[in-house]
């Protein structure tokens, strides 16, 4: 039985790390758009690399692209595609620390605002220094995940100590028998299986070496904001289902799986809170409809197919129901209605005026 807490807890992890996985794929020869299809990754990299995306199929991918293709060491190839300190939506505020333990204790303030289901701290035991991680396991038996886990941890302390270290202890959550050789970078390391996170150790003393991150793009326009308050569970299923409202197969039981809950629960939560999962999925499209109207040159029957619709009648009398006016009249207008708010009204008047004429003749 799922705990209460994961009920309305949504793995969620900021768009940007998709980049990583496809570079991965693209140097292996491998193309990515399939694989993102078949686990409902966006095939085009979002415009905001701070989008927030299911955390879980991330996980499946990972799992499924080092099985499938034969790659054991994928999890730390992803790794070495992007490291953490070159994230889009990480580098910027990381940047400007000088000593490794800063930027550390950065990273692990910032953990929770790039996924709701990560934590890391700095632990000290015994003069020796823990980078630990308590990131919830969101695919049982997970190899690669970890790989790319622990992989990504020693690259942040290869920020100061040179690219040969090493660490001398590691410990992992991974259990003995599923250990692969995948990852180089543990070789002639002190290895403890089933332990109840990951971390990797490394003496005090490096903890003040000076690293060198760079200078932030002056044009990134992300922010330093957590996702934990977004991760309440009404605002991450709109989020969801948001990115997803374009598949054709969107169906309550695809966003109760990327939801972490099952289709009862979902319209159990939802029902809780006076909501309804089709209105949800209305709104969504609504959105969608308005900004492609607004922002692209889409033909209308385009629009209408891409959001479900098997018609343009269909999608009009939606539309005309969510804004009051016709798909044509609202494009025809979006350039006054931005300039001027109270031409909307004027714009919904003619529209019903238009109505009230075609039903009288």
């Amino acid at each position: 039985m799922r705990k209460n807490r994961r009920e309305h807890q949504i793995p969620l992890v900021k768009a940007a790390f998709i980049e990583p996985f496809r570079i991965a794929m693209e140097r292996n020869g491998i193309s990515p758009d399939s694989y993102f299809r078949k686990f409902r990754l966006p095939v085009s990299m979002p415009s905001d690399a701070e989008t927030l995306l299911p955390e879980k199929p991330f996980w499946r991918l990972i799992n499924q692209v080092a099985t499938a293709e034969m790659i054991p060491d994928f999890g730390m190839q992803v790794a070495q595609a992007k490291p953490w300190h070159e994230i889009e939506s990480l580098r910027p505020l990381l940047s400007g620390h000088r000593s490794l333990r800063e930027v550390l204790e950065k990273f692990c303030d910032l953990a929770k605002g790039q996924s709701n289901v990560s934590a890391f701290r700095l632990r000290l035991e015994a003069g020796t220094c823990w980078f630990e991680s308590q990131c919830e396991t969101l695919v049982s038996h997970d190899i690669q995940m970890e790989n790319y886990r622990v992989t990504s941890m020693i690259e942040m302390i290869q920020l100061a100590a040179g690219k040969n270290w090493k660490p001398f202890g590691v410990h992992l959550m991974m259990d003995r028998n599923r250990v692969i050789p995948s990852n180089r970078l543990l070789d002639g390391c002190r290895l403890e299986f089933s332990r109840s996170s990951t971390a990797i150790s490394l003496p005090v003393g490096l903890l003040d070496a000076r690293v060198q991150l760079g200078a932030a793009r002056d044009d990134f326009a992300g922010s330093g904001e957590e996702i934990v308050d977004k991760s309440e569970f009404l605002t991450a299923l709109q989020t969801i289902i948001d990115q997803y409202v374009l598949d054709k197969d969107l169906s309550i039981d695809l966003i109760a799986d990327l939801s972490e809950c099952s289709p009862r629960t979902l319209q159990r939560l939802l029902r809780e809170q006076g909501l309804k999962y089709n209105d949800m999925v209305q709104n969504a499209r609504m959105r969608h409809a308005v900004a492609m109207l607004r922002d692209s040159d889409l033909p209308i029957t385009e629009i209408a197919l891409r959001l479900g619709y098997n018609d343009t009648a269909h999608f009009t009398r939606a539309f005309r129901r969510w804004t009051g006016m016709t798909p044509s009249k609202y494009r025809r207008n979006a350039h006054v209605t931005d300039r001027d708010p109270q031409a909307v009204e004027k714009v919904r008047d003619e529209d019903r005026g238009a109505r009230e004429t075609d039903s009288n003749a």
